[in-house]
């Protein structure tokens, strides 16, 4: 080996040597760092975050000048990953915190490095950067592994709980048991959702981000769906869910109504349209059309078979205004809705008169249409 490299390489020994020589003085730094980023490690005792600080430092010092590393130190990734898990640490400020490793040690060098010998200095910085890393990859790798298992713990404990108020026969005299072992209120109004199995996945992923806060849903599958329950947080439009083909039931009073409102969306979601969320409300007159058409067979052209004699632009247009009144009752808001005139409406609402003698101002006149079109169309629009 060449002079100069030993002599450098002895001279990055002792360097390192000086550096653990002013332990508590990387430590120190170390805290004030991380109090000073906000760091979301409010959860954890200053005294671990110390005696973490003073493990790391000494094991990366340690590899860094090449020694055998202590037994009490070869696992301290794996715990280090593991009870950051467990203390629900979010990975990005856990992965923050760590890199903070290098800019301590990158700091106290600097300190115990005479100016002349900077050069040398910044020929080690690369080892320097790659020792933390590597030490930030095993972190990782074992905070996620044990994140996944405590999910998995999560979910099977929850799946148990849920599976309770489900079969229960009386879920009331079970809700606030299960309530309590799913940390969620009792008392709260909630929401269910019922997603069928073709949109399971795609509904997942489009909740997987909220999963880890406070509006998080409990999941529950079924053969042939997903459900999806939480409290009541969000209007239909706005709800994560919005886009994808299945059936809300809100406003449940109570976790004890969660269970028959699930049974209810099984009913209904076999009569959700596709490419977005239907309240239960929408659906009834596609169920009671399905439940009438064995009884009253032929019952949709009857009622609609005068709408035939117009053109199809024009039937569109004249069911989409009748469906759009019915969302209403207005016909200013009916009008507004689809930018035309408020005569426009009128008329249109005259011809569906005219041409299935059914009054869309005559609630039950109004009801028969609604349910012969949806036996007619197997789903409903309300677009002008």
């Amino acid at each position: 080996m060449p002079v100069a490299t030993t002599q450098q390489d002895d001279w990055w020994i002792a360097t390192l040597a000086d550096l653990r020589g002013d332990m508590d003085a990387l430590v120190d730094d170390f805290v004030a760092r991380l109090r000073a980023v906000g760091s979301g490690y409010e959860d954890v005792s200053e005294a671990d975050v110390r005696s973490t600080a003073r493990e790391t430092l000494t094991l990366l010092i340690t590899e860094l000048r090449g020694e055998p590393i202590p037994p009490a130190l070869a696992d301290l990734p794996h715990r280090l990953g593991v009870r950051r898990a467990r203390q629900g640490v979010d990975r990005d400020r856990l992965l923050e915190a760590v890199r903070l490793d290098y800019r301590v040690l990158w700091a106290g060098l600097t300190r115990v490095v005479a100016p002349a010998d900077a050069r040398l200095l910044v020929d080690h910085a690369e080892v320097v950067l790659s020792t933390v890393e590597d030490y930030i990859g095993e972190v990782q790798v074992a905070f996620l592994n044990e994140r996944e298992i405590l999910a998995l713990d999560t979910r099977a404990n929850e799946t148990r709980a849920f599976a309770r108020l489900l079969a229960a026969e009386r879920p009331e005299e079970v809700a606030a048991d299960v309530a309590r072992e799913l940390g969620v209120a009792a008392d709260a109004e909630y929401e269910v959702i019922l997603v069928p199995s073709a949109s399971a996945a795609e509904a997942r992923r489009l909740v997987s981000a909220i999963q880890h806060t406070r509006s998080r849903f409990l999941v529950w599958d079924f053969d042939d769906g997903v459900l999806f329950v939480r409290p009541r947080a969000e209007v239909l439009a706005s709800h994560p869910l919005a886009a994808t083909r299945g059936v809300v039931v809100d406003e449940i009073a109570g976790f004890a109504g969660v269970a028959d409102a699930a049974r209810l969306a099984h009913r209904l979601v076999p009569y959700a349209p596709a490419g977005r969320l239907s309240d239960e409300h929408e659906l009834w007159p596609p169920v009671a059309a399905a439940a009438l058409a064995p009884l009253l067979p032929g019952l949709s052209a009857a009622a609609l078979g005068g709408l035939e004699s117009v053109s199809p632009g024009d039937r569109e247009r004249i069911i989409g205004t009748f469906l759009a009144y019915c969302e209403s009752g207005s016909v200013k808001q009916t009008a507004e809705a689809g930018f035309v005139h408020r005569n426009t409406v009128v008329n249109r609402l005259r011809t569906f008169h005219d041409l299935t003698g059914m009054d869309p101002t005559v609630p039950r006149d109004a009801a028969r249409a609604l349910i012969a079109l949806a036996d007619a169309s197997g789903e409903t629009s309300s677009s002008l």
